[in-house]
């Protein structure tokens, strides 16, 4: 039996993680590592593995200190397959072990199998034009899994496994100072209906008119990158796609969004997607469940006032 090693940083990344790894082999050796304290190792223990660690993050510390220690202990152990959270700190992280371990690494891994052959798994290649598939037989294998790859796992209390806290390596940069971060006014990732706007607005005053869809069907604002990094229209925690969130929906309504791949990226697993878009031959209409051709202005309202007559 292959032993699985998952990295977390939270408690969150664990229960997605650990539900992950008992997909690919349900009676597997899970090892846990985990950001926080020995409370945060237990909830691994919860959710499924047998040895968890805590990996608590000093004040002046970064969290790439870790890096050594664990490439360290993978030489050692030589686990088949280390799972980390698609998250920024883990992203990084991943990718300094892979070097360190001279170790292959799917990022934002889809359809990953362990066989007798070695491990298999697919990414998007070309900014999410394409997909490629890979099977490598290296001894050691690491993978990025998105927040949304599976159901978070469900903790069980009873169970027991060993707990132990890591002290992170002496490392040549250190933290002067931590700065509170603005707090977030939206949560796309968990929410059930989406409408995203796109360059098909001319000037920001049209939000206002996307805003009241939003409003009349109950769903959270998104955008494409230009109108948040260029155009500056809405804050950047809001844009979707290959470099921003990555959502997953009931509904995604996309409005005069052009849907090129880096976009798309970011949506292709709502469950339900529906374009506006006056170019029949958009992208967008194209990779849809649903289009309206059609110049939103005028879709638009007809949308609310649909909405408000259910």
């Amino acid at each position: 039996m292959s032993k699985i090693w998952i990295v977390a940083e939270n408690t969150a990344w664990l229960a997605v993680l650990a539900a992950y790894a008992k997909s690919l082999q349900p009676d597997g050796e899970i090892t846990a590592f985990v950001h926080g304290d020995e409370a945060a190792a237990r909830q691994g223990i919860a959710l499924g593995a047998t040895a968890a660690f805590a990996l608590p993050l000093p004040a002046d510390a970064l969290w790439e200190s870790y890096t050594p220690l664990l490439a360290e202990k993978a030489r050692a152990e030589q686990p088949a397959l280390i799972l980390l959270s698609a998250a920024k700190r883990c992203r990084d992280m991943a990718a300094q072990l892979g070097a360190l371990l001279d170790a292959p690494c799917f990022s934002d891994v889809k359809n990953l199998s362990l066989t007798p052959d070695g491990v298999s798994g697919e990414t998007l290649v070309y900014g999410g034009a394409g997909v490629a598939q890979a099977t490598t037989r290296a001894a050691t294998v690491l993978a990025t899994v998105a927040a949304k790859a599976c159901d978070p796992a469900l903790a069980d209390a009873s169970r027991s496994g060993t707990v132990a806290t890591l002290a992170p390596a002496p490392g040549a940069a250190q933290v002067t100072a931590r700065l509170p971060r603005e707090a977030r006014s939206v949560n796309l990732d968990g929410a059930a209906k989406v409408v995203g706007v796109g360059r098909g607005l001319s000037e920001q005053k049209d939000l206002a008119g996307i805003e009241a869809l939003a409003k009349a069907i109950g769903a959270e604002m998104a955008c494409s990158r230009p109108i948040a990094e260029f155009f500056k229209w809405m804050p950047e925690e809001r844009y979707i796609g290959i470099s921003g969130q990555q959502i997953k929906p009931q509904l995604y309504l996309a409005v005069g969004i052009s849907g090129q791949a880096q976009h798309y990226y970011g949506v292709r697993d709502a469950k339900i997607i529906v374009s506006v878009n006056k170019d029949a031959e958009a992208l967008m209409n194209l990779n849809a469940d649903y289009y309206i051709v059609g110049d939103w202005k005028e879709v638009a309202p007809s949308l609310i006032q649909a909405f408000g007559a259910v």
